[in-house]
């Protein structure tokens, strides 16, 4: 499964997180059950919350997934059936590796895992 959006370690492992409604706090998101057990709470379906101090994590920071497809860098994100879904806005590339027009100025294309080398960007993010 790729990683994106905002994500923190926490007592070594690592979590997606929200912002919380409480000043100074973030609200972190699992999916793993286990983590009831380390006073996380059942929110819906397989989802998990623990809303903790920003002191009790050392950084919080930005994922951004990317795709290296025949030599080419794309936009990846989870796709349908376990497969990675690529985009571009360029036609030129989209027509080169049969893309299809999926948006007005989008073209994406479902590829296996073991088609593409997965690239995770990290970049320091604040809720400054």
């Amino acid at each position: 499964m790729m990683k994106k959006g905002e994500h923190t370690i926490y007592n070594g492992k690592e979590y997606r997180f929200i912002e919380s409604e409480r000043e100074g706090f973030i609200e972190l998101i699992s999916n793993n059950k286990e983590d009831i057990n380390y006073g996380f709470i059942h929110y819906k379906d397989n989802i998990y919350t623990k809303v903790i101090s920003l002191n009790e994590v050392e950084k919080l920071y930005l994922i951004h997934s990317f795709a290296k497809y025949k030599g080419e860098l794309f936009g990846a994100s989870n796709g349908e059936n376990g497969k990675v879904l690529l985009s571009t806005p360029h036609l030129k590339l989209a027509e080169k590796y049969g893309f299809e027009r999926t948006d007005k100025y989008l073209y994406s294309k479902n590829v296996n895992l073991d088609e593409v080398e997965i690239i995770e960007e990290r970049k320091p993010f604040s809720l400054d």
